[in-house]
């Protein structure tokens, strides 16, 4: 799985107690920080680039900062018993010029680039996309779990 996350932009990371999940970075990690202490078993791989993530206990919805030489990552790590991410590719995003129609519903319709995701809405009111608020079209990470009004439609 490919996350394409975009700056200042906050990524889901579904993490299960029993299997270890794996980000892999463009560029060594500086420094990692996720939940409290003792709540993550957090390894880095010789060349610093992997970091493996395991839960030791059982956790609530947490944060993750992931800082390299040129990038800082934002995730909340949730834990979930299916559907968890169990091998991830990071990628810095960016903001795309052309976009594909990836999903569309009365309320909304969300267009895909190639490392970022388009969220339009067709209501009169604002959607809460990842917990924010948009109010017209905002862009978004590709490749991570996108909630809209608290459900999640895709990844």
């Amino acid at each position: 799985m490919d996350f394409y996350i975009l700056t200042k932009s906050i990524a889901y990371l579904f993490l299960s107690l029993s299997s270890p999940t794996t980000l892999v970075f463009q560029e060594p990690i500086e420094y990692v920080s996720a939940g409290k202490n003792g709540d993550f078993a957090l390894n880095r791989s010789n060349n610093q680039k992997i970091l493996v993530i395991q839960p030791l206990k059982e956790i609530a919805e947490t944060n993750m900062v992931v800082i390299t030489k040129e990038q800082h990552f934002q995730f909340k790590v949730r834990p979930v018993e299916k559907g968890h991410h169990t091998f991830v590719y990071v990628y810095p995003g960016a903001i795309n010029k052309t976009f594909v129609k990836k999903l569309e519903t009365s309320d909304f319709r969300i267009l895909e680039g190639d490392s970022s995701i388009l969220v339009q809405s067709k209501r009169d009111g604002p959607l809460t996309v990842n917990d924010y608020e948009v109010k017209r079209e905002d862009h978004f990470s590709k490749g991570v779990p996108l909630f809209i009004n608290g459900k999640r439609v895709l990844n």
